[in-house]
């Protein structure tokens, strides 16, 4: 995950200069891909998006309108922000066309009110976007090795299930086709809750992608399934905001898992069967108590 703008602002490189937010505050959460340093107007043709440009707006036009331009271009080509070092062309606040057209877009301007060294800052962030990206590939590779070893394993749904529960830290259920729950790990919640209504709630979420978002429930779905044909969905219950991309890596990788395992058990059993069985001796050798026997058994459609 890349540093926010907000994140850019708390570095002490940028605090030295003594910054100020003057619009687009909204829009501080975006993240940072890198950072460019630029004083021409046309700075936007250079971007990729996700720029933080850092500028003493020397190369900024005079008129309105190629202000308003300037700024126009930036939210085009997605750029993150936009920091203007004040005392070189600006003595102490910026023209109130650039202003306004930044704050009417949601595109951060922040104003430096002392000489900032820009390398400095450039340094500081590089070293911010190194680090996450580091850090996310350790994530990535601790998900893979994880998943791995159940697929070696031939682990049960319910463990591939309860280990993408247990790296992600939220509820974490498997369905099949008629939303009926063949495994699930609550991460914590009442299961009753998690399950309540779960086949009238499942039916209503409905992707056009074999993975995606649904904003409304706040669950992030993926497809279970191999060679074309899908038998389930795995299913992360969010809290309400979209998930980080290593949470999505994380629950396709889960669902690649379950699929692999599945082909690998389809000629002996199916997995319906396979989760009765797995509901009868729980019963038999008294693992559930009689809430959690009624509702593994609801929640199965038995």
């Amino acid at each position: 995950m890349f540093p926010t703008v907000a994140d850019v602002v708390a570095l002490d490189a940028v605090r030295r200069g003594m910054p100020q937010v003057v619009a687009g505050e909204r829009g501080l959460g975006r993240p940072v891909r890198w950072v460019h340093i630029s004083e021409i107007p046309d700075a936007a043709r250079l971007l990729r998006g996700g720029e933080l440009v850092l500028a003493t707006g020397i190369g900024l036009p005079e008129e309105r309108e190629g202000l308003q331009r300037y700024v126009r271009d930036l939210v085009d080509v997605d750029a993150a922000g936009l920091v203007i070092e004040l005392g070189r062309r600006y003595a102490d606040q910026l023209p109130r066309a650039l202003v306004a057209a930044a704050e009417q877009a949601g595109l951060p301007v922040i104003t430096l009110r002392h000489e900032t060294h820009f390398v400095g800052i450039t340094e500081a962030v590089h070293g911010l976007i190194i680090d996450a990206q580091l850090a996310e590939l350790q994530a990535s590779e601790a998900v893979h090795q994880a998943f791995n070893e159940l697929a070696v394993e031939g682990a049960e749904p319910a463990d591939v299930v309860r280990q993408a529960s247990r790296m992600a830290g939220r509820p974490v259920v498997l369905e099949n086709l008629a939303h009926q729950v063949l495994a699930y790990d609550a991460a914590g919640v009442r299961a009753e809750s998690l399950l309540e209504h779960w086949e009238d709630r499942s039916r209503q979420v409905r992707l056009g992608a074999r993975t995606g978002f649904d904003e409304r429930a706040g669950w992030l779905v993926t497809m279970v399934g191999a060679r074309g044909h899908d038998w389930g969905r795995l299913i992360l219950v969010g809290d309400g905001g979209a998930p980080p991309q290593q949470q999505t890596m994380l629950l396709e990788r889960a669902a690649s898992t379950l699929a692999l395992n599945r082909l690998v058990v389809r000629d002996r059993e199916s997995l319906e069967r396979q989760t009765h069985r797995t509901l009868l001796s729980g019963i038999l050798t008294h693992s559930y108590t009689v809430a959690e026997v009624t509702l593994r058994a609801r929640a199965l459609g038995v």
